[in-house]
């Protein structure tokens, strides 16, 4: 079942699945496992079934790790690994049900903290 669906995009912007680089356009939808890159021009918006928003700006590259999201069932889960660039994160519904579940990794980054809404920029090492 896919993660959420595309509600920005840009620019150069491309959802990496399963070797092949689509565009990304509104209403594409976006799968665990992929991976969303922009280039230099390119911005990126998901929304996902949780209600999480996951924004990224020029230059950035975005794998996402895990998504689970069946609340009945008690399988709740986030995981995304920022490799370069800027994320905007704003929390859904995982992280108010099983804030433990959700993990943000970066290789080094500067991250800032407003309530629910996370903003990360990772450089490339």
């Amino acid at each position: 079942a896919a993660a959420g669906r595309v509600t920005i995009a840009a620019g150069s912007a491309a959802i990496v699945r399963g070797g092949q680089t689509p565009a990304a356009r509104p209403g594409v939808e976006a799968f665990e496992a992929d991976v969303l890159r922009t280039g230099a021009d390119g911005r990126l918006s998901v929304m996902l079934k949780d209600e999480s928003r996951l924004a990224l700006g020029p230059m950035s590259e975005l794998a996402l790790t895990r998504f689970a999201y069946a609340p009945n069932d008690e399988q709740l889960g986030l995981g995304v690994r920022l490799a370069h660039g800027v994320l905007s994160y704003v929390s859904g519904l995982i992280a108010k049900l099983a804030p433990e579940s959700v993990r943000l990794q970066t290789p080094t980054s500067i991250i800032g903290v407003r309530g629910t809404h996370v903003l990360v920029k990772a450089e490339a090492p």
